[in-house]
């Protein structure tokens, strides 16, 4: 028998993964893709949800201020009702000229001061509530005129309240 003329080297490892590795890498990367994209879907649903809010709140802040800026009670009605006066249409917020003509309003979808639909709010929906109060505590409703009314309006869409905001009208 005949030495081999190569000497004897050790059989080393090949280079690169093998199929139970790329399996198991797979596996990995996929579990972390999916994790990933949960979270930035529920990113944007949240950011979508704060936008719609924003919108509310900017909605609710537009109408309180359009009736804020009306007088306490009707200058030119000799009796002073809450509520709308004769000849005030309760179809269009066109001829309120007082706090109270705006009690029970609602519209959907929203509209300006001349009743015009505001653009791209079909689904949503706003509501005034205007009571007599206690002027020292205007969570407190009064039967009669006591000086102060507080005005709440509530947007919602579709059915949901995302924002309600709230001021007192006091007499001068």
């Amino acid at each position: 028998m005949t030495a081999d003329p190569r000497p004897f080297r050790p059989r080393r490892p090949r280079g690169g993964l093998g199929i139970s590795e790329a399996v198991v890498s797979v596996f990995v990367v996929s579990f972390a893709l999916v994790a990933a994209l949960h979270a930035a879907g529920g990113a944007i649903v949240a950011q979508a949800k704060g936008a719609e809010r924003a919108r509310a709140r900017h909605l609710a802040d537009a109408l309180l201020a359009e009736v804020a800026s009306l007088d306490y009670e009707d200058p030119t009605a000799v009796l002073k009702l809450f509520g709308p006066e004769a000849g005030e249409l309760l179809s269009s917020k066109a001829n309120y000229n007082d706090v109270d003509d705006f009690n029970g309003w609602a519209e959907s979808p929203p509209r300006d001061r001349t009743n015009v639909a505001l653009p791209n709010l079909s689904g949503w929906r706003r509501e005034v509530a205007v009571a007599r109060v206690n002027p020292l505590d205007p969570t407190q409703a009064a039967a009669t005129d006591t000086g102060a009314k507080r005005v709440t309006v509530t947007v919602k869409r579709n059915g949901v309240t995302l924002a309600t905001r709230t001021t007192i009208r006091t007499k001068p």
